[in-house]
């Protein structure tokens, strides 16, 4: 099952790392779908005051998708709770709550 806080390589239309972002309960449901936020490697980081760095990946709470669970082919890493607390924040920053 994907969790929320680990990146995943994902496949699809195309290749790219995303961090899960959705909750576990929703994961695991039949839902096709998980939310994530994408993963750079730190050389690729384009201007946007919501990253997050993470040694050397850096979260983009700002490009947000919903990839097919099928795409997920390989578990890179996981973010740990200090990255998840940042990400939430640049989150809730985006929908001004």
């Amino acid at each position: 099952m994907l969790r929320r806080g680990e990146i995943w390589r994902i496949e699809g239309a195309r290749e790219r790392l995303g961090l899960v972002i959705s909750s576990d309960v929703y994961n695991s449901t039949d839902v096709p779908i998980v939310i994530v936020v994408e993963v750079v490697e730190e050389s690729l980081l384009r201007d946007s005051p919501l990253a997050v760095s993470m040694g050397r990946y850096v979260v983009m709470p700002d490009r947000i998708s919903s990839p097919m669970k099928k795409w997920f082919t390989e578990c890179v890493d996981v973010a740990d709770t200090d990255t998840m607390l940042r990400v939430g924040r640049a989150l809730r920053i985006l929908q001004q709550v």
